[in-house]
């Protein structure tokens, strides 16, 4: 049985914060609830059913670099909106343990499965969907943490690690320390600390080192992509159907990449018509070229090209056509 406990009137001492939502309506449940997500995670909007709020209950506890939450919802549909932290440096940990995570941020859009972890920027905004409700645990701390580059970080992000991954566990397990068996004296409670940064290392270690097994998965399928970049009818149901497998095993394989089948599509036909246009000598029109990779609208294929290279298609192809004479 969980055990919660309240603020330590010891000030050298940290404990677990607990709170239950029983007895409120459903607007102070609310505020209630968001001012404790708001210690861990920062500012938020919880949308969820009437009466769900109020029967929330949780767990919370916050050191100098670290601050962990466990939260029970009931079974019911579940939306937390946050807006994000500019400049904050700080990167939130989540995972969904009675059902599927649903996770939008900076256009991309990531299923974790039931237990799989993930790493979401405490910087931008965020949209957490939980279809089934129930647990959800989060955290947060600094990004130098992680003891690696901005860049690096970043492709970190929205990168799910199953359950089963052992520095997981260790990580889940010094979390779980804090908020159930305290109060904690000020160094039990920077050891905890000190060893979930030691661990840090080796979860970037397996999110940046994808295994052999799943790169030879993927080969065939961004092969079949780059050979029908054309296809304007181009999908990932059509994609799975061809190889024999699910659209949501597919899905997976790019996630593990820290990406998603309509991310990588569009890369790719945006550097497939990036490359047309650098031929310079080309007879073919902007709106040609970008039929010409697979884009049936050319506002947006302009829209998205200015985005991703900083220029116009057409500044693209006449500056190649002056370069090549």
């Amino acid at each position: 049985m969980l055990q919660l406990y309240h603020r330590s009137t010891n000030p050298s001492g940290i404990s677990p914060v607990s709170f239950d939502m029983s007895g409120h309506d459903d607007a102070e449940a609310e505020r209630l609830c968001a001012g404790h997500f708001l210690t861990v995670i920062g500012e938020v909007a919880i949308e969820t059913g009437l009466g769900v709020l109020s029967a929330v209950r949780g767990v919370t506890c916050g050191l100098a670099d670290l601050n962990v939450m466990t939260c029970f919802f009931p079974p019911s549909p579940l939306r937390v909106r946050g807006i994000g932290m500019p400049g904050s440096d700080k990167v939130l940990m989540l995972r969904s343990m009675e059902g599927p995570l649903v996770v939008e941020q900076d256009g991309r859009k990531i299923e974790a499965a039931l237990g799989d972890f993930l790493f979401v920027s405490g910087e931008m905004a965020y949209d957490w969907y939980l279809p089934e409700g129930g647990r959800l645990d989060c955290g947060s701390l600094p990004g130098a943490a992680f003891r690696v580059s901005g860049e690096t970080l970043s492709r970190l992000m929205l990168r799910p690690i199953p359950r089963t991954f052992p520095p997981l566990q260790l990580l889940i397990t010094y979390g779980a320390y804090l908020l159930m068996r305290g109060p904690h004296s000020a160094n039990e409670a920077e050891m905890a600390n000190a060893h979930f940064n030691e661990i840090l290392p080796l979860v970037v270690a397996y999110l940046e080192t994808p295994s052999t097994v799943e790169r030879d998965r993927l080969h065939p399928v961004k092969r079949y992509i780059d050979d029908h970049l054309g296809d304007g009818d181009l999908s990932i149901s059509a994609v799975a159907a061809v190889l024999d497998v699910t659209p949501r095993y597919v899905q997976k394989l790019f996630q593990r990449e820290g990406t998603t089948f309509s991310r990588y599509l569009l890369e790719r036909r945006l550097a497939e018509a990036r490359k047309l246009l650098l031929r310079g000598t080309g007879t073919l029109s902007i709106g040609a070229t970008a039929y010409e990779v697979g884009f049936g609208d050319i506002s947006y294929f302009n829209r998205t090209f200015r985005k991703r290279y900083g220029v116009a298609p057409s500044s693209v192809r006449d500056e190649a056509r002056q370069t090549l004479g």
